[in-house]
């Protein structure tokens, strides 16, 4: 079922190599992704240097790829970047989280060799593969996850329910997957919440698997399913991005945002982007990766344009391959009446106030035709009573939001005590931190 997935060598299971083997193969598949790109000029020159790398560290001394450097190069402007003639694949486009939107063009070669990554990420999740799986991913526009976790269903042999985001709110949906025995649900952590806590006829019990992509799950989210759904297993589908493929996995032993990285398929660090140098295994930096493939579209030391740390211990589960600790998304802010927000600022100033996790609440600026408006929500796993006195208090701590709050087009700050639901969702399921609405 889980046969080698390409010429770039993958293992059918990590588990069984010792750190040696695993080195061996991702240096072996290094020397491919190096001598592809010796055949292809335009692609070489965006990292000088490139054609000289041999082992993994030698990649330290090429320049970064920024999500702009990505852009300037990605098609319809351009196919520098695409190995052999681009005739056919899989494209698909970024959800501009990071900027403007790029776009990526996959070989069919490399689009089953990231199924074959996210059926070995769940099969290392669950121990053994799901047999009906409802997809609530969001098709089509160019996004890759639908497909994704389609393709992962037909390797893993299981029966594929796509139902795609939209039936989320369908009244049917639970009789659909109760009549059917579903035992997993894929889906992003905020619909996944909805679906599976508010069953309060137990339409759902059969579903015992919750595999969640696209965002991180977050603490509090954790306990809020935990509490209603005891019995459930929940792990991340995989950690992943539409440029990459996936990054990394978890095993019965992982939860929350750490993940085994595939390391027979990629090259990742954590690197302090100020002093350009790699950081020690536990230090904090932003996570870069290098694919390694010798078709489709090579990224050599891209900023995905997360942070994390690389864990100093083994895992529990005996696996070589080292583990990633994702902490957020890098440089999180908003601009507001020419004062740049963090949400590390927020968050600061609202853990006074008992609000610790990001999942929990959403900053919103709304834009009038006179000024703005500001707009906390805050979901109904926060402490109750919060006033807007408190979180003014609270926010006004910090130098830029007084910046804010004395601007002459600010008009006031409301606080929402909301289900969770009811914060802005993308069209594709994630919940932004931070959310900027014209009103009319």
């Amino acid at each position: 079922m889980l046969g080698e997935a390409s010429r770039i060598h993958l293992a059918a299971d990590l588990d069984v190599l010792t750190r040696k083997q695993l080195e061996e193969i991702q240096q072996s598949n290094l020397a491919r992704t190096v001598e592809a790109l010796g055949k292809n000029p335009a692609a070489a020159a965006r990292w000088p240097g490139a054609l000289d790398v041999r082992v993994a560290r030698d990649l330290a001394r090429l320049p970064l790829f920024s999500p702009a450097d990505l852009q300037s190069t990605c098609p319809p402007g351009t196919e520098d970047l695409v190995l052999g003639d681009g005739g056919s694949g899989l494209a698909l486009r970024s959800s501009g989280t990071s900027g403007r939107r790029k776009v990526l063009y996959h070989s069919w070669e490399f689009v089953e060799r990231v199924a074959f990554l996210g059926a070995r990420g769940v099969l290392g999740a669950l121990g053994s593969s799901p047999r009906r799986i409802a997809n609530f991913l969001y098709p089509a526009e160019l996004n890759g996850a639908f497909s994704f976790a389609q393709d992962v269903t037909r390797l893993l042999d299981a029966m594929a329910f796509p139902m795609g985001s939209s039936a989320l709110a369908s009244p049917e949906t639970p009789e659909v997957l109760r009549d059917h025995s579903v035992d997993t649900v894929i889906c992003s952590p905020s619909a996944g919440i909805k679906l599976l806590t508010e069953d309060t006829a137990g339409a759902l019990a059969a579903v015992r698997n919750f595999l969640y992509i696209g965002e991180i799950l977050g603490e509090s989210r954790e306990r809020q399913l935990a509490e209603a759904r005891p019995d459930l297993r929940v792990r991340s589908l995989s950690y992943s991005t539409s440029e990459t493929g996936p990054i990394g996995y978890q095993c019965a032993y992982q939860s929350g945002s750490t993940h085994h990285l595939h390391e027979d398929a990629l090259v990742v660090e954590v690197i302090d982007t100020a002093a350009e140098r790699i950081q020690p295994d536990g230090r904090v930096g932003e996570v870069v990766v290098t694919t390694l493939t010798d078709s489709g579209m090579p990224l050599l030391r891209y900023q995905v344009g997360d942070e994390g740390y690389i864990e100093t211990g083994a895992c529990l589960c005996g696996s070589a391959a080292r583990q990633l600790t994702l902490i957020g998304r890098v440089r999180q802010s908003v601009n507001v009446d020419s004062t740049t927000i963090s949400q590390e600022l927020v968050m600061d100033r609202l853990a006074g106030l008992g609000i610790t996790d990001p999942a929990d609440c959403q900053f919103q600026v709304l834009t009038h035709e006179t000024g703005f408006s500001i707009r906390l929500l805050v979901s109904e796993r926060t402490p109750s009573g919060l006033t807007v006195d408190d979180a003014v208090a609270a926010l006004r701590g910090a130098y830029h939001m007084q910046r804010v709050f004395t601007a002459p087009s600010y008009r006031g700050l409301t606080v929402e005590r909301v289900d969770s639901s009811r914060f802005h969702h993308t069209d594709r399921g994630k919940v932004p931190f931070f959310h900027e609405h014209h009103t009319d």
